[in-house]
């Protein structure tokens, strides 16, 4: 058996998102909307191909910028979150690296 035949990567999934089967990782996603007194908090969580990761992690972090530090606990919260999305994003990067589009 080659390494390739036992890799995780040469296992293919349906992606969340674009429902295509391909090399897929679990990621989650977290963003914040601040609003002065209150704040909500989403979060997407899922298996995503590649293309799919990228589109959530810059969706997800160009909220977080945006609607995000509006708030007592948002401005302290916001920046954990933006570090969590940048750390779980380059680590699904990472086993993906050899996936095709």
């Amino acid at each position: 058996m080659s390494m390739a035949a036992a890799s995780p990567l040469s296992a293919l999934g349906r992606c969340r998102l674009c429902q295509q089967m391909r090399a897929t990782r679990s990621v989650t996603f977290h963003r914040n909307v601040g609003m002065f007194v209150v704040r909500r908090q989403y979060s997407v969580k899922g298996d995503f191909c590649k293309s799919c990761i990228h589109r959530k992690f810059w969706e997800f972090q160009g909220k977080n910028i945006l609607l995000g530090p509006w708030g007592v606990v948002s401005v302290l919260l916001t920046p954990i979150l933006l570090v969590m999305n940048t750390g779980t994003y380059l680590i699904a990067l990472y086993k993906l690296r050899d996936a095709i589009e």
